[in-house]
């Protein structure tokens, strides 16, 4: 969408606007195509991130059996799905450069990294679909918004894993898109893809369905009710049909799935103490956006909400404030609450800080001298865009960093005879090789040197999270510290990895269980 300035310009000034503006916006999804891929394979295949497993694990028997039930309904399949496509398609060149001739040859190790850029790539598509949605308020408008959600922390940060999160925010904001677009142009066609959009995005994540909302208020907006129906019909039946599209299974094994989802839904409706789910979220926005985005994007609601009482496009402003308060009522009562919950908000407040601050702008640049007004303009969307991007760059350092947990595993590998078992006090990090039968337990809860004797156990790797605590307050910890002093007392000591400022990680010791364990080579 032109801006007044685009439309007033002469058709060689416009020509050159058109062009910084192409150039601008490359330069955003290649600056956000970089933050998301750095550091991609860190820990690789030692170490990997929370959740992780449950769908590569999932997509390697799939791939190996050729069953498509997930047997699993804590989350819904599409993403599951999506990384079974991605394996499948990463097996097959590496069969052609003669990596594996086999399925039995591979494991979920093998596709980690092919399924982490892929979510990198989502990640990378959801700033585009971001940037063509935010067009409505201008390019300039549309640029900053897309250069927030590029350096956003925490959806930067997602993106490098193999989870279910950032699928959930492409089709969210693939969903405002394709509403706006059913606004602009009302047919059944248009609100049935936004509803198709809606549903898919439920189908990588239930907190998605949120999404509806969307489509419905689009399809409320204009017309009279006689209108509204066929198009609110539309929605409701592409919603579901989307869900379905991407979890098959929730019909095919309804037992299955009504049993996880009751059991997952009672998990989230239990009460929760300490801090407001409210506040928590609002902090985890701040976070991505910085201070200063933040206020911006409470400036953009305001405006937003003036807009909706008075303004022309309403029905379009509406949008970006009922999906985020609808949302935000939804999530924040629940039990569970974690910070990669807030990307399917980080568009949306992405683009209402950009709303507000393009606000700020026009408003400084009347009142600013023609030959300041540039420089003031750059030094506030310096302002804004800065300590995101330095929290985002700071990430991506610190996790190529080696670390004492990849330390201490390849010395395993290098040490250790296989076949070993082992208990490593590294939860939730695994330790992804099928040369060891290995158990991840946490700090704190590990057992006394007896008790690994009689479970079998040749190897403990054991944790400062957890000795350094027992003995700062055994009295807080009594069984944990009588375990440790046991350890420590008649274990033999092999190797210790300790944290420096260019080693992140806890304190690690490997001790040796059992005398007759495989011995170290």
């Amino acid at each position: 969408m032109a801006t007044r300035a685009d439309l007033s310009a002469p058709p060689q000034s416009a020509s050159r606007l058109r062009t910084i503006h192409v150039a601008a916006f490359i330069a955003i999804l290649a600056l956000g195509f970089q933050l998301r891929v750095w550091g991609l394979a860190a820990h690789l295949p030692y170490t990997v991130g929370v959740d992780e497993p449950e769908i590569m694990a999932r997509v390697v028997r799939m791939m190996k059996t050729g069953d498509f039930n997930p047997h699993f309904f804590d989350w819904p399949s599409l993403t599951i799905y999506f990384h079974l496509v991605v394996a499948c398609v990463a097996f097959l060149a590496g069969a052609m450069r003669g990596a594996w001739h086999a399925l039995a040859q591979v494991g979920p190790p093998d596709f980690f990294v092919y399924g982490r850029l892929a979510t990198s790539i989502v990640g990378t598509a959801t700033i585009a679909v971001l940037f063509s949605a935010a067009r409505r308020w201008g390019t300039p408008t549309a640029l900053l918004a897309a250069a927030m959600l590029a350096v956003a922390p925490n959806h930067m940060r997602e993106s490098h894993y193999v989870l279910a999160d950032v699928p959930t925010a492409f089709f969210t904001t693939l969903t405002l898109l394709l509403s706006l677009r059913a606004i602009e142009r009302p047919s059944l066609h248009a609100y049935a893809l936004a509803g198709l959009s809606a549903g898919l995005a439920g189908s990588c994540k239930y907190n998605g369905l949120v999404a509806v909302v969307l489509p419905l208020v689009a399809a409320c907006g204009t017309g009279s009710l006689a209108t509204a129906m066929p198009r609110i019909l539309t929605v409701a039946g592409s919603a579901v049909l989307g869900f379905l599209v991407g979890t098959p299974y929730a019909v095919l094994d309804l037992p299955k799935f009504l049993n996880d989802y009751a059991r997952l839904a009672n998990v989230f409706a239990q009460p929760r103490g300490g801090e407001a789910g409210l506040s928590l979220y609002l902090k985890y926005l701040r976070q991505s956006l910085g201070t200063v985005g933040f206020g911006l994007a409470a400036i953009g609601f305001v405006l937003c909400c003036t807009t909706i009482l008075r303004g022309p496009s309403r029905l379009r402003a509406l949008l970006l404030v009922c999906f985020p308060l609808l949302y935000l009522k939804v999530m924040a009562t629940s039990f569970q609450i974690y910070g990669r919950y807030t990307l399917p908000l980080l568009p949306f407040a992405a683009l209402l800080a950009a709303i507000g601050a393009t606000a700020i702008g026009e408003a400084i640049g009347g009142r600013v001298p023609a030959r300041y007004r540039v420089p003031v303009l750059a030094a506030l969307v310096l302002l804004l865009v800065t300590p995101p991007t330095i929290r985002a760059i700071n990430f991506d350092r610190r996790i190529a960093q080696t670390g004492t947990i990849d330390l201490a595993y390849r010395w395993i590998e290098d040490h250790v005879a296989p076949g070993a078992t082992i208990v490593s006090e590294t939860h939730p990090e695994l330790l992804i090789s099928t040369r060891y039968r290995i158990t991840n337990v946490p700090p704190l809860s590990g057992k006394s040197f007896t008790q690994y004797v009689d479970g079998g156990v040749d190897y403990v790797l054991v944790s400062s999270v957890g000795y350094d605590v027992a003995f700062r307050m055994p009295a807080e910890h009594p069984e944990a510290y009588a375990a440790y002093v046991t350890l420590f007392k008649q274990a033999r000591e092999l190797a210790a990895f300790t944290p420096s400022d260019g080693t992140p990680g806890p304190g690690l010791k490997l001790l040796q269980i059992s005398e007759q364990a495989p011995r170290p080579q």
